[in-house]
């Protein structure tokens, strides 16, 4: 079974790479005569070649780019790609504010690229000719990494082969770093806030769906949350912590995301079997049901999950003791109490 990463490299693959022995050519008008532009021209041809682009200098692709073999700086001084299937610079209009780098392989197969304005760095959507500028970076870096993907040769006959593609992109804003996420059309979502020293430090991509994540970037405006934790895999469920208060919330949605637990606490800690929710405040902790009920508010020393045979509970600790109580809602399991978590399940047992 293909991954999304696999479909979206052979959809870029089938656009970009079905021109990749073509050539650039400048027609000389007055002589008649056809040259190749390329890194052994002759200067003469290239300066009219530049005049003919209304451009002051070339610069080669290194890389040896199917798509884009050099680029051009227009006379503002931005530089502005040269794409050799379309046969005139790409983004022309863009370049009037934006200077464009040349993609590396695995950013052109992924349809991506950066430009740069006024010291920061933008994103730049090739398969949809748009830079991204909901947000500018002072430093990017890509991780890449070997994978299996499928291609297909002239034939359609399908192969399989090993590929290097990207694993992470961090991204640096002033001091701190954050994680972004290629997915669609809409090319990238900022998936961990600037909240990291190092790229080392970033968390991988979560590998949520494009309306999960959009429901993320969402979440962060409209509650003005600076940390946001998937706890769970699919990305439905987030803890939150108020970028004021630095107290966290929970945020429930599929797209959409309500505030089911309200952002004051210092830590919310969930519990999968029976959706409970422990939550603590000034070193002191209570707990939530499934339905975002509060059962507890937090007044309690400690708190345990405790699996009792066919059921869960909830051990609340108070001056030493602890007791046994409902999951959903404020009710004692057992009478009594006991001093340690094994004495409190023996209480249950012998109930």
């Amino acid at each position: 079974m293909k991954t999304a990463t696999q479909t979206l490299y052979l959809i870029f693959a089938l656009l970009f790479t079905t021109i990749a022995k073509a050539q650039v050519y400048y027609n000389d008008e007055k002589t008649g005569e056809e040259y190749e532009i390329n890194q052994k021209t002759h200067k003469n041809i290239i300066n009219a070649f530049l005049k003919e682009q209304k451009a002051t200098a070339i610069e080669f692709n290194t890389n040896r780019s199917p798509d884009f073999p050099f680029r051009l700086k227009n006379k503002i001084g931005n530089w502005v790609l040269f794409h050799l299937g379309h046969e005139n610079l790409y983004m022309e209009k863009e370049g009037r504010k934006y200077s464009f780098q040349f993609p590396t392989s695995v950013m052109e197969q992924h349809g991506f690229t950066f430009a740069n304005r006024r010291g920061k760095t933008y994103l730049v959507n090739l398969y949809d000719k748009e830079v991204e500028t909901k947000m500018g970076f002072d430093e990017v870096v890509i991780n890449t990494k070997k994978e299996t993907i499928f291609t297909y040769d002239k034939d359609y006959n399908e192969k399989e082969k090993i590929a290097i593609i990207i694993d992470k992109i961090v991204v640096r804003k002033d001091n701190t770093w954050g994680l972004i996420e290629l997915r669609g059309d809409d090319l990238f979502y900022l998936s961990r806030n600037f909240l990291y020293n190092s790229p080392e430090e970033v968390p991988p991509a979560t590998g949520f769906q494009v309306y999960q994540l959009e429901m993320m970037e969402n979440i962060r405006q409209e509650y003005n949350i600076d940390l946001l934790i998937a706890l769970d895999e699919n990305g439905y469920y987030f803890k939150g912590r108020n970028k004021k208060t630095k107290l966290f919330g929970l945020y429930v949605g599929e797209g959409e995301a309500f505030e089911s637990i309200p952002p004051k606490y210092d830590n919310i800690i969930e519990h999968k079997y029976t959706g409970t929710y422990e939550v603590w405040k000034n070193n002191k902790v209570g707990y939530y049901n499934s339905n975002f009920k509060l059962v507890f508010k937090p007044s309690f020393d400690d708190f345990e999950y405790v699996h009792l045979d066919y059921t869960y509970g909830c051990a609340l600790k108070t001056n030493g003791k602890w007791e046994l109580y409902d999951a959903f809602e404020p009710e004692k399991l057992i009478e009594g109490s006991a001093a340690s978590i094994d004495e409190l399940i023996g209480l249950w047992m012998d109930r």
